[in-house]
């Protein structure tokens, strides 16, 4: 390979990566967590009676009802058993089950050692025009916690934001343990 040819490659791998925010590694320590989060955008955490909730937004919010085009919500609660009367898989099933009513699109369902995986991705209509929604839950029966995640972004976005939600979604880290 030539120098010139090399340049060219490099430049174009440069170009196709500038779209994307680089991801940055940043711990959740009161639930024992992490997750990779795009570059520029805003975490915000909350908690009460052992629920913490994470707003992770492209936006800048201020309070839980401020408005915002593209990012999740994480919701971790423990003791789901004492809280709902149910496991924590049986509420993420119904929690997801739920979205179907709305238009809720397939309800994927996996394991992975202790944790069930729930997934279903479906749109909205919104005043600010149509909205890809994707809710995750990761359930852990044996220690009654459910992790769970809602998605926003702007369907018009979804060639841009795809990647990067796929990328925080396979980021997140959870200590089996919590």
């Amino acid at each position: 390979m030539n120098v010139r040819s090399l340049l060219f490659l490099l430049a174009m791998t440069a170009g196709s990566m500038a779209g994307e925010p680089a991801l940055t590694d940043t711990p959740l320590p009161a639930v024992k967590a992490s997750l990779q989060l795009p570059q520029g955008w805003f975490l915000k955490e909350d908690a009460n009676d052992g629920t913490y909730v994470y707003q992770i937004t492209r936006e800048k919010v201020e309070t839980e009802n401020d408005p915002f085009t593209a990012g999740l919500i994480l919701s971790v609660t423990t003791k789901v058993p004492d809280r709902a009367s149910m496991k924590p898989s049986e509420y993420a099933a119904e929690l997801l089950s739920s979205t179907q009513e709305d238009g809720g699109g397939e309800l994927k369902k996996s394991t992975d050692g202790p944790w069930q995986i729930f997934r279903t991705d479906y749109q909205i209509d919104a005043d600010t025009g149509a909205i890809h929604m994707a809710n995750y839950a990761k359930a852990n029966d044996q220690t009654g916690t459910i992790y769970f995640v809602t998605w926003q972004s702007p369907v018009s976005e979804e060639e841009k934001l795809a990647p990067i939600r796929e990328a925080v979604l396979s980021s997140f880290k959870f200590d089996p343990s919590f």
